[in-house]
């Protein structure tokens, strides 16, 4: 089978040469070291990427730039990591979130067959009574919305370039905001 990635360009960031191994649900996966997750997992033919987090739809790769929740999977215990700008690194391990029990047969696809029964903010009206069945609807739509499932042993700041690029956003956005008001 030849190689489904795109033909060698003089831009390109991939060294096609150096071949990594990352691991996604327990089947190993190659890519190239320079590429990103997302496209080492196209390149191994997966085409859902999560599901979305109300009607539990697949979605695919979209935008490749970050912008999008299309992507977002567990990369090496971290949820809802933007696969498409994530490069990989050998031996990352990375599994899909917000779906049971499988990217492909997700049970809670269900759902989308009662779309017309669920409109807009149908459980704050729906659920209201009787008041003391709340905790338990509220039990089952919290484990039903929601898209990563944070991992309770990892210390916080783990990934510093997230903490990073958070802080940057922030004072970014200060400087912005103070220097248009002419301060």
């Amino acid at each position: 089978m030849s190689d489904p990635r795109l033909p060698a360009h003089p831009a390109q960031l991939v060294d096609r040469a150096r071949r990594v191994t990352i691991d996604f649900e327990g089947r190993p996966i190659p890519a190239c070291e320079g590429e990103s997750v997302a496209a080492a997992l196209y390149a191994a033919g997966i085409r859902i990427f999560s599901r979305g987090f109300k009607y539990h739809r697949p979605r695919g790769l979209l935008c490749c730039a970050g912008r999008c929740p299309n992507c977002l999977m567990n990369v090496d215990g971290t949820p809802s990591v933007r696969t498409c700008v994530e490069p990989v690194r050998d031996g990352m391990r990375v599994r899909h979130q917000n779906a049971w029990p499988t990217l492909e047969r997700d049970l809670f696809s269900v759902i989308d067959k009662f779309d017309r029964l669920l409109p807009v903010g149908f459980y704050y009206k729906t659920f209201i009574h009787p008041r003391r069945l709340w905790p338990a609807y509220e039990w089952v739509l919290r484990h039903l919305a929601g898209l990563g499932e944070l991992d309770l042993e990892r210390t916080p700041g783990a990934r510093g370039e997230t903490v990073q690029r958070a802080s940057a956003r922030r004072s970014c956005s200060w400087m912005t905001s103070h220097s248009s008001a002419g301060r």
